[in-house]
């Protein structure tokens, strides 16, 4: 399975382990107080009962957020290493980004034309810079002659890349522990929630 499927629905599980563990805490909380109040047996029993269940919940929680946990450390290693290498990449890497950012200043500053494209990346890169590089290439544009009119710097840039999309796509990794797809995370608490009444009725 892909860390980019895995993830959501590991997500959603341990949502669902989390609502069924804070339900049972409810009863158990309920039919403890009920048992002090009442000193009946029975909500005793009860309590006994649901500790055991919310125990059972806790390890099941754990046990599922640990997984969770861990795929979220594949996804952010993928990502990291991809990142790794786009900074690396001699064409795209930051230090020749920066390279193709100083240089259109200077062809801007010179009151040269350059590509829209290329205005954007010193935009997106530093926006005061730009409207500095802006205002110097109407002011020397006014007093040229002739201006020099440059292709992009980024037309022959070398593969994209996607971090995000890379890690989405890796393999997750180790054994994940199963998602039943009928979970009964909430029969449970409704047969809970019965006896809960019953016993309420026969206490009073």
């Amino acid at each position: 399975m892909k860390l980019g499927e895995a993830i959501p629905k590991y997500q959603a599980y341990r949502n669902q382990l989390q609502d069924k563990k804070k339900d049972i805490y409810k009863q158990l909380k309920n039919a403890r107080d009920k048992a002090e109040r009442t000193g009946n047996d029975e909500w005793t029993q009860k309590a006994a009962q649901l500790q055991l269940s919310y125990d059972k919940a806790s390890e099941d929680f754990d046990k599922y957020e640990n997984a969770l946990n861990g795929l979220r450390e594949q996804w952010c290693a993928a990502s990291d290493a991809e990142n790794a290498k786009a900074l690396a990449d001699p064409e795209t890497g930051l230090g020749a980004t920066i390279a193709k950012i100083m240089t259109t200043v200077a062809r801007m500053c010179a009151g040269d034309k350059v590509p829209y494209s290329d205005e954007k990346k010193v935009m997106e890169y530093d926006d005061k810079m730009y409207g500095k590089a802006k205002q110097a290439q109407m002011i020397m544009a006014a007093l040229k002659e002739k201006r020099k009119e440059y292709d992009s710097l980024w037309d022959k840039e070398g593969g994209e890349y996607d971090p995000e999309g890379v890690a989405d796509n890796t393999q997750a990794q180790g054994e994940l522990p199963k998602i039943e797809e009928d979970t009964g995370l909430d029969s449970g608490t409704d047969s809970d929630a019965g006896q809960d009444a019953g016993l309420g009725d026969a206490a009073t």
